[in-house]
């Protein structure tokens, strides 16, 4: 009994030094906040300099002529892998600027104009979750594991998205991307073999639909003996297996009719069903911007009212130092 009141005593005293540690802790979090405000009343010219200085920066890299604007959609791919896919948009991405024979306007073929106000070209994955064929996330943070089982990556469309300065330049941005995609030798040959196969799967699905038919009229219509034989606790008179054909056939014709619903689709190696969607919302948007300039201005101001008012005990600390 005297153990185990000796043990919940150790465990109160623990929590009363892990309580006092805490309040102790936050007092002095709290006295540290206070005297940084007291500096930055001390000295607040410099404050209120570092402060409007990156507000003023804050609002010029937020104007309207460098406001910058996301535009996304599924592209859905027709034979291709996505890991084709993400390789030929890894050759977007890695586009020098600098190297005329590989810049953004020579791989796209378009005008330098339109290309330097692309400011990313950018591809995520494409989530389904309930393993029934339909995209339900996109991951945004690339953090869907490979080794997911139960939310598999979609292999038949990718997201891609680019982020420009110049909206009305997205049409031909668009065009020029999907002329790129469906140019790419690797991807051209994914879809025409896919395609083949598909086109196979309807000549094979014809010629055993004509087989069966053919088998089941002269299955049919053959002069047979009535037999009577007794199976599964049933009286069978004659051959009632004929009928099976037809259930075949049906299954056969399902099996065509889905084909050539997908091979309806292969035009060419990727599409964008709805377009690339705009993004109303700025990247760099004032209010934004705004709100982060007058946090890091007033981290800015502190630090440096902080080392101006400490400056005599640093350098002094740094000559003992030396």
């Amino acid at each position: 009994m005297g153990e185990k009141d000796t043990k919940e005593i150790n465990l109160l005293d623990l929590l009363n030094i892990f309580v006092n540690w805490l309040v102790k802790v936050i007092k002095g979090f709290a006295k540290f906040i206070g005297s940084l405000f007291q500096l930055a009343v001390k000295y607040w010219v410099l404050f209120l300099a570092v402060l409007f200085l990156s507000v003023a920066v804050g609002l010029y890299l937020s104007r309207p002529s460098a406001k910058q604007y996301k535009a996304g959609s599924v592209a859905l791919l027709y034979g291709s892998e996505t890991s084709t896919a993400q390789e030929v948009c890894r050759q977007l991405q890695n586009s020098l600027a600098t190297n005329k024979s590989f810049s953004l306007a020579t791989k796209l073929g378009i005008p330098d104009s339109v290309a330097k106000n692309i400011i990313a070209i950018q591809n995520f994955s494409v989530i389904d979750y309930l393993k029934d064929g339909t995209p339900d996330a996109v991951d945004f943070k690339r953090k869907h594991s490979l080794t997911d089982t139960l939310n598999l990556v979609m292999k038949d469309r990718i997201y891609i998205q680019a982020i420009t300065k110049n909206i009305s330049q997205l049409p031909v941005f668009q065009e020029a991307l999907l002329r790129y995609f469906n140019n790419n030798p690797m991807m051209n040959a994914q879809f025409e073999s896919a395609k083949t196969d598909l086109q196979d799967k309807i000549k094979l699905c014809d010629k055993e639909i004509n087989r069966l038919d053919s088998l089941a009229k002269v299955t049919y219509f053959k002069d047979t003996d009535k037999k009577i034989s007794f199976e599964n606790n049933r009286l069978v008179v004659g051959e009632q297996k004929k009928q099976l054909f037809y259930d075949d056939i049906l299954r056969l014709q399902d099996i065509k009719s889905y084909t050539k619903s997908k091979l309806v689709d292969f035009k060419r190696p990727i599409e964008f069903p709805s377009g690339l969607v705009l993004n109303p919302i700025p990247v760099n948007s004032r209010l934004k911007y705004g709100v982060y300039s007058v946090i890091l201005g007033a981290l800015l101001g502190f630090l440096l009212v902080f080392l101006l008012d400490n400056s005599k005990k640093i350098i002094h600390y740094l000559k003992n130092e030396k």
